[in-house]
């Protein structure tokens, strides 16, 4: 084969080398999964090395080598993130392990934020899960060790999200599902943090509820506790609905009971009426703080998220 034939061959081919590489790079900034640019960019980083070492642009075959060991590198986390996320999704909570210690959150998922937020997601039902044992029951008190466990447990979430975003490299969905699941951890809080003040009055010897209105209380919004729990752990839009009808608007109820305490109530003691509307209001605001959390349980909410977690 004359010299000739031998360098237009290599012309050819480094032309088209050239523009694999160039579409490759192109076809990059439309991947949605971390994983397949990763996979596109090595190749990339190959088929550039090729293309400058036939052209001989040496700056762009440098540029390629350092690029690649990066790619392996990220690639490599990427599937680390990828195998740690599927053992610890695998995984069964233990009810008797330690309630304010993360479970599923693990440093090395955040390299795929696909898997990191599977993980918030199921650490977020163990908080929601433990939303029941706050309510104390006639016999005996609602731990208040509960509620200091799962605002230590909404803290880690609160800080594993917050260095998910600040990683970048979300997608427009996978941003969409942060900040819903943001969203939920600010629930949670409030409901936690409410279930305490109403297990404190439900409680308080100083200011005694009427039994009758203790039971219906505790009973009413324990089974609402228990569907929210069920449609935390398999959100379908059944129970997702159910939620929602059990947490319609308290109001004329809560009123109806406050009329009915104080017309059969023969004491005019201050305190006693600012503790029957003191619970009724902590009720009210719990199935409202429920209702939300169901919207936000709805995969809508993720691309309609639901705003403050103040009343209008």
């Amino acid at each position: 084969m004359s010299l000739a034939r031998l360098l237009l061959l290599t012309g050819w081919e480094r032309d088209i080398a050239g523009y694999v590489a160039a579409l490759l790079v192109f076809t990059t900034f439309s991947m949605k999964s971390m994983l397949r640019l990763r996979l596109v960019a090595i190749s990339s980083n190959f088929v550039f090395i090729y293309y400058a070492v036939l052209a001989g642009v040496y700056p762009v075959l440098i540029l390629h080598i350092c690029l690649l060991p990066m790619n392996l590198l990220r690639l490599r986390q990427i599937l680390r993130a990828r195998r740690e996320g599927q053992r610890l999704l695998t995984k069964n909570a233990d009810p008797d392990a330690n309630f304010a210690k993360p479970t599923f959150l693990s440093p090395a998922a955040l390299a795929d934020p696909a898997t990191a937020l599977s993980l918030a997601e199921r650490e977020q039902l163990r908080v929601a899960c433990h939303l029941a044992a706050r309510l104390p029951n006639s016999e005996t008190p609602a731990p208040a060790a509960t509620g200091r466990a799962a605002a230590l447990l909404l803290d880690a979430i609160d800080q594993f999200l917050a260095t998910l975003a600040g990683r970048g490299g979300l997608t427009a969905p996978q941003t969409a599902h942060l900040s819903s699941l943001q969203s939920r951890n600010e629930v949670l809080r409030a409901l936690h943090e409410t279930l305490g003040h109403l297990a404190a009055t439900l409680t308080n010897a100083a200011a005694p509820l009427p039994d009758w209105l203790a039971s219906t209380l505790r009973e009413g919004l324990g089974t609402i506790l228990l569907i929210a729990e069920n449609a935390a752990t398999t959100p379908t839009p059944e129970d997702i609905n159910l939620l929602l009808r059990m947490t319609s608007d308290r109001g004329p109820q809560v009123e109806k009971i406050r009329t009915r305490v104080l017309a059969t109530r023969t004491s005019d003691d201050a305190t006693s009426h600012r503790a029957v509307y003191i619970t009724t209001a902590l009720y009210e605001r719990t199935v409202w703080l429920l209702q939300r959390y169901a919207k936000l349980l709805d995969p809508r909410s993720i691309s309609d998220p639901v705003g403050s977690i103040e009343p209008s």
